[in-house]
């Protein structure tokens, strides 16, 4: 797990341990080895256990853990694999290591903020780990996965089709004015 730092984690522990206790989990952090273990004989909820997962893999995609234990209270998120891990979209349609680092490079160029306002989503790129994390409506981790895996898959630039995207909504938005 590739934390931003060990600072941020060690300060936001309280509120992750609390977090996780509610639900019956207890974990316990180890920072010379630097591994959080997480232990449970009975959890309140059956899907308390799949979400702890989904919380350590936001964490280590860089979402700041106070964000990241939304999850817990069921904020819905979305993990989009790119390399060649966790059938990563890279293994799924056997894309080459060469083409891969143009993409994710173009990737990268990926308009977060102005995307993050259309789809009222947190979208978090993490080219280190090859793994966008996405936390937010469905109908918006939805969109953003259908732009990462087509700037991934099919070599489309990310920002003009945000910018299509966002021409789209304000053409909505006018036409809505229109009717009242």
């Amino acid at each position: 797990m590739h934390l931003r730092t060990t600072k941020d984690l060690q300060e936001a522990w309280p509120v992750l341990k609390s977090a996780l206790e509610e639900y019956g989990i207890s974990c316990a952090l180890d920072l010379d080895e630097y591994f959080i273990t997480f232990t449970t004989t009975k959890a309140k909820d059956s899907y308390a256990i799949l979400d702890s997962r989904y919380l350590i893999r936001l964490l280590s995609a860089g979402v700041p853990p106070l964000r990241a234990v939304k999850v817990m209270n069921g904020l819905p998120c979305y993990l989009v694999y790119t390399g060649y891990i966790f059938n990563g979209l890279c293994k799924k349609f056997g894309i080459k290591p060469d083409k891969y680092e143009s993409r994710k490079k173009l990737l990268m160029s990926l308009p977060v903020q102005e995307l993050e306002k259309m789809t009222c989503c947190n979208i978090y790129l993490c080219p280190k780990d090859d793994m966008v994390a996405v936390m937010g409506p469905i109908r918006g981790m939805k969109l953003v996965r259908k732009i990462v895996e087509d700037c991934i898959v099919h070599n489309i630039p990310p920002a003009p089709r945000v910018r299509r995207l966002a021409n789209y909504i304000q053409a909505i938005k006018g036409v809505e004015a229109l009717r009242l």
